[in-house]
């Protein structure tokens, strides 16, 4: 398999895991509709409570999986670059790689935090909204609360779905964007090593390699230093380095 590869891999096994929070949370939303205290602030504050433990759970190992997963990319971009530049390897990262691989786990374990807000208040705002439609139903009609629950969850049988919204308002279920954020993470730990690496060997240029020779990106060269013509990474990396990309840096050949 190709780096890239790899990366895709290893980001779909952690949109798999963030897959299994996800389904850990609706099983709350649906044994809170089983409950006899069924939309009381009690129950929502237990389910809360809940919520957030099996979200704690989850974080603890994915954070050690993100130091483990980052170091292991970070490693070899650098084994990788030193080779190119005829350097001798060496087993740890340099003193710069390595605060800046620190500060992109750090920003990666703040976005999953994020969407485990948003996920969570989406499951609170679920039930609240629940109670309320079935509430609304058993006073026009007349029924007993648990009756009006029976009816709404026949005509309401779909799971709970989890979203992430975009700046255009997109909605893209919250497993594919851990996937995407992570995939992100790993291309750009992977591609801001090697800049370091060449940095600090004294090259200000790096060059792009591509699986397809016939990418309008293989083989284009970028600029480590911005007072040149030529394009620096991060006026490439929205276009060339996003998510999904399979393209990454080396030296100049």
């Amino acid at each position: 398999m190709t780096p890239t590869q790899i990366m895709t891999a290893d980001a779909e096994s952690a949109a798999n895991r963030y897959g299994m929070l996800v389904e850990g949370w609706r099983s709350l939303y649906g044994a809170a509709l089983d409950q006899s205290h069924f939309g009381s602030p009690k129950q929502l504050a237990e389910v809360t409570a809940q919520a957030y433990g099996i979200a704690r759970t989850y974080l603890a190992s994915e954070e050690a999986q993100i130091e483990s997963d980052s170091a292991q990319y970070a490693l070899e971009a650098q084994r990788v670059t030193l080779e190119q530049l005829g350097s001798k390897a060496q087993d740890e990262l340099s003193d710069v790689a390595g605060e800046h691989l620190n500060a992109l786990n750090d920003y990666l374990s703040h976005e999953i935090k994020v969407q485990i807000e948003r996920d969570i208040a989406f499951l609170k705002h679920s039930l609240q909204t629940t109670f309320l439609n079935v509430r609304m139903a058993s006073v026009a009609n007349n029924l007993p609360l648990r009756t009006a629950l029976m009816q709404y969850r026949i005509g309401n049988a779909s799971e709970l779905h989890f979203f992430f919204h975009d700046r255009r308002n997109q909605r893209w279920p919250s497993r594919r964007f851990i996937r995407g954020v992570w995939r992100q993470h790993l291309l750009s730990v992977y591609n801001e090593t090697v800049l370091i690496t060449l940095s600090d060997h004294g090259v200000d240029t790096a060059q792009i390699s591509h699986p397809d020779p016939k990418s309008e990106y293989a083989g284009m060269m970028l600029s480590i230093d911005s007072n040149t013509e030529l394009p620096t990474y991060a006026e490439l990396k929205p276009v060339v380095f996003h998510p999904n990309s399979d393209a990454l840096l080396g030296r100049a050949a």
